[in-house]
Order: C-alpha cells, then sequence, then structure tokens
C-alpha cells in the first residue's frame, strides 16, 4: 500500500539550494548529513528531513558534466514526487510496462554509512516532472526519529495538465479519492486546472513559526502557520 509522500525532489542551481536549506532549517527543517553523489548525471543532492520522517531533497550542479536539461532549465522546482510502500512489488505491478524503471543501487553517505535505494517509476524518469515509489517495508520513512517539526499536509499540482495527472495518479498509485482530491496516508493532493502549460507543484508544510511563501520557478513552497 502507498502510505504517506516519501519525500520531495527540487532541482536548483548551487545558491538557490544554499538559501532554501538555511531557510527551510530556520523553521525546523532538519539537516541529517544526508547528502548523495550522482556522478552520471553530474549532480549531488542535499536533503533535509521533516516530521514524520519524509524529507525534501535538493539536486544540484555538482561537477562539469551537462545535467539534464529537463529538470534544470528552470530553478528552483519541484522536479520529482517520490511515494512510500510497503508492498513493493504490489504496488510496483506496472514495472514491466514502457516507459517504466527500477532502481536498486547503493550509496556512501558522508559519515561513512551505506545507503540502499530501491524504487520504481511508472513512466519515463527523464520527465519535466516524474513521479516514482520507494520501497519502505517496514512501513517507515528515511528519518522516523523526526516527530517534530515542520509537517507535510498538502501537495497542490495546478496547470493544463493538472486533470490529467490526477488521472495517472489514481491508475498507477491507486490512491484514496475524495471530492476530486486524492491522498496519501495523511497528506492531500489538490489538483487546480489553468492554461498554464507548464505543471506548477506547490507542497504546503506547516510550521510553527516563521510562515511564508517561497517562489520557485513553476509554483511555491507554502510555509503555513500552525501546531
Amino acid at each position: 500500500m502507498i502510505f504517506s509522500i516519501d519525500h520531495l525532489v527540487l532541482s536548483a542551481s548551487q545558491g538557490q539550494r544554499r538559501s532554501l536549506v538555511e531557510r527551510l532549517e530556520t523553521v525546523g527543517f532538519a539537516s541529517k548529513g544526508f547528502e548523495l553523489e550522482f556522478p552520471e548525471i553530474g549532480a549531488a543532492s542535499e536533503s533535509l528531513g521533516y516530521s514524520g520522517g519524509g524529507m525534501v531533497e535538493f539536486v544540484y550542479r555538482s561537477g562539469s558534466k551537462e545535467m539534464p536539461s529537463l529538470w534544470f532549465d528552470r530553478t528552483p522546482r519541484v522536479i520529482g514526487v517520490g511515494f512510500a510502500s510497503d508492498d513493493f512489488e504490489a504496488d510496483t505491478a506496472w514495472s514491466t510496462h514502457p516507459g517504466a524503471w527500477m532502481m536498486s543501487e547503493d550509496h556512501l553517505l558522508p559519515d561513512g554509512s551505506n545507503l540502499h535505494i530501491h524504487a520504481a517509476g511508472p513512466h519515463e524518469h527523464l520527465s519535466p516532472f516524474y513521479v516514482f515509489v520507494m520501497d519502505r517495508p517496514s512501513g517507515q520513512l528515511q528519518f522516523p526519529e523526526l516527530t517534530t517539526g515542520p509537517k507535510l499536509v498538502r501537495l497542490e499540482i495546478a496547470g493544463r495538465d493538472a486533470m490529467a495527472w490526477r488521472q495517472k495518479l489514481q491508475q498507477w498509485l491507486n490512491l484514496r479519492s475524495h471530492d476530486g482530491q486524492l491522498a496519501a496516508g495523511d497528506i492531500e493532493i489538490s489538483f487546480s486546472e489553468s492554461e498554464e502549460t507548464r505543471l506548477h507543484v506547490s507542497p504546503t508544510f506547516v510550521v510553527g513559526n516563521g510562515a511564508d511563501s517561497l517562489p520557485l520557478s513553476d509554483g511555491r513552497l507554502h510555509l503555513m502557520a500552525g501546531d
């Protein structure tokens, strides 16, 4: 079963990544030393944890290799959303379909520990916006020790293709549906159709202080005051 949003992937320049990380840390996002290298695309990433164990991953240029323009032509923005599954095989039954992809690889974290990533996506990974499923057999996200601080409560997908994405997510992930919205665990996914040709993906986090709405190239990152 898909039980939550696992993490959000944002593309950013190095300067944008530093600025956003610093801003999010001021409202309680946790730096966990979770940094990865992706030399095959000339990129690296830094992730911040939030309450419930999920994370926001910032992917940025690292090295001289040309990075995929589909992801880095406009930054910062949400380019990927990962969903958490406690029954990976059942939730990725589409993994042999054309365009689907599977990842099973190891990464060395800065503290010397090994991270194994087991994930799959139902459509082309190299897309302007992509979704994927992370294998979480224990029913816990990456940082289960984080029980306080910012909490992801909503993800808004807006644009001309918003309703098409609603249909795709429902079909691929069998998410709960209510009043035209979907849900992954206790996180609401809303859809707003407009004339905008580019997809705008805007997460909302509840924070204890420092409410704000941070502009992204396509969308916004909302920090909403609450308990």
